[in-house]
């Protein structure tokens, strides 16, 4: 962006403020820079959760997700529908369904430019190789369940496919509609097929969005071409009113290691791997053979995990004397049954998809006049954190008299940190990050509804998600004095906690009993004005 900010009247007042909408399992935020009566509205993300499951079973969750009608009518109404600026950090329903949920109001919208990170890049060889992959993993999944909900057994008993589709679902959830796409080696189709960049579905985008990927291309169609902008780790941007804002991107990375590494190495934490091809076409290829017909015909010959004269498929009612005892109901014959073993890798594969994810968010840190950094690390995962520390920043100076810093410099100045994903126990690196934000001013917020995360129960975890993680969150309240605004948090306690720590910050609500919003605003002191 061009030029050196320019010099403010000490007359203007200039403020920078953080609003948080409440209410909702989902990131929505928008950052305002205030100088005298000229405003400059930046927003980042704008969603909520998913309700998956049995009608009744998640009453909070469907609470949270139909909020966004009042999330969305606010920012309309606040902003005059004009946004200056909006950040996709990544492709998550609890951080894009705003845009679908309320496309009716979103299309009254004009939006100025729109950030994403360098994997929504069509035009980027390993972004398009990452996103083909997880759509294809995707469509694979998704094709499971549809299985499944036709009646098909896969193998197994109705216990385990009814656990292993339950699995699958609830990480389905973060996409809204999944698109389909070839899944067995056969060639893309639909419009875009010809294209030099193609969507990965092959199709073009729905208008109105069904899906994360549908939000994504329409906020590409918002901006001028030239205001539309992929950001790579160790670019430094200039934004807000005259330039004054200044964001180092911190993720996510390029480099494969870190794109890996989803979870903490210590303790109890294991690292889980970048989605591989290979996961990804095994299970497309098995699911396309048990679904016979077109889908199996289109299935290469060298895509079979072994020779023709080595196997043997016969359906369950043939006549074959070995095919009725491999089939034979008897408990002491099926429990030899191996066809439905396949399905043990497809939760784990969802899984992993998820924290891929999650692992490549847009993260930056905005420094504002006086070098007070405000970091929204989006659901930055451990990889993308470590990362941050692999280069300077600026990475590249245009100029040879610019000064880079570190992350841990660009860390310690930090007095703003919008947990990551819900202040989960994978999204907030201790050492490299938490404990590396020493200013006395920090302060924290928390897109969190503990009861929407209770919500999100399986078999294997009946107390549903631990959001805030018990020990991440007793730190945080170490490190900020208290001074923690949840999105399910009390306000006069909250109200309290930053009267009685004191600092920097102004904490306001929306005027309401139950407040739509919760902000804090930094005054910029005159002397860096």
């Amino acid at each position: 962006m061009a030029g050196a900010p320019e010099i403010v009247a000490a007359t203007d007042e200039e403020t920078v403020a953080v609003r948080m909408y409440r209410g909702i399992l989902g990131d929505c935020f928008l950052l305002t820079h205030r100088i005298g009566e000229r405003r400059y509205r930046a927003l980042i993300d704008c969603g909520a959760l998913q309700a998956i499951g049995a009608t009744g079973s998640k009453p909070a969750t469907v609470t949270s997700l139909t909020h966004l009608a009042d999330v969305v009518q606010n920012l309309l109404d606040d902003s005059g529908g004009v946004l200056d600026l909006v950040i996709a950090t990544h492709e998550h329903f609890d951080h894009l369904s705003g845009f679908i949920k309320q496309f009716g109001l979103w299309s009254q919208f004009r939006i100025d430019a729109v950030w994403f990170a360098w994997t929504e890049n069509y035009a980027d060889p390993l972004a398009n190789d990452i996103r083909l992959n997880r759509s294809k993993g995707l469509a694979a999944l998704s094709a499971l369940v549809q299985g499944a909900q036709a009646g098909q057994a896969f193998g197994l008993s109705a216990d385990a496919l009814a656990e292993t589709v339950t699995q699958v679902q609830d990480l389905l959830q973060f996409y809204g509609e999944i698109e389909p796409v070839a899944i067995a080696g056969q060639a893309l189709t639909g419009d875009a097929a010809g294209a030099p960049n193609p969507r990965p579905t092959g199709r073009p985008p729905a208008v109105p969005p069904v899906s994360c990927l549908d939000v994504l291309d329409w906020l590409k169609t918002r901006p001028a071409p030239d205001r539309i902008r992929y950001l790579d780790p160790g670019e430094q941007l200039r934004f807000g009113l005259d330039d004054r804002l200044q964001a180092s991107v911190f993720g996510p990375p390029r480099m494969r290691n870190r794109l890996l590494q989803l979870d903490p190495t210590e303790g109890a934490g294991r690292e889980v791997y970048l989605t591989q091809p290979g996961d990804v076409g095994a299970l497309a290829t098995t699911l396309a053979l048990r679904s016979g017909g077109e889908a199996a015909a289109a299935v290469p010959a060298g895509s079979h995990p072994f020779a023709d004269r080595f196997r043997r498929w016969e359906p369950e009612d043939s006549n074959d004397p070995i095919a009725r005892l491999y089939y034979d109901k008897d408990p002491r014959n099926s429990a030899r049954r191996i066809d439905g073993e396949w399905l043990g890798a497809a939760g784990t594969l969802a899984l992993k998809i998820d924290g891929d994810v999650n692992n490549t968010s847009l993260a930056l840190a905005v420094e504002v006049p006086g070098r007070d950094v405000l970091l929204f690390p989006g659901d930055a995962q451990v990889g993308n954190w470590l990362s941050w520390h692999d280069q300077k920043y600026p990475a590249k100076p245009d100029k040879p008299d610019v000064v880079q810093e570190t992350a841990e410099q660009i860390l310690g100045r930090v007095v703003f940190y919008k947990v990551g994903h819900h202040a989960s126990h994978n999204a907030t690196a201790r050492d490299k990050g938490l404990e590396m934000m020493v200013s006395p001013d920090l302060v924290a917020m928390i897109p969190v509804v503990e009861a929407v995360a209770k919500e999100q129960k399986t078999k294997n975890n009946s107390d549903g998600w631990a959001m805030p993680y018990g020990d991440l969150y007793k730190r945080l309240k170490e490190k900020t004095r208290e001074r923690i605004v949840r999105g399910d948090g009390d306000p006069t306690s909250e109200a309290k906690a930053f009267a009685a720590a004191g600092g920097r910050f102004a904490l306001t609500y929306h005027a309401s009993d139950q407040p739509l919003w919760a902000e804090v605003k930094l005054t910029i002191s005159a002397a860096h004005a």
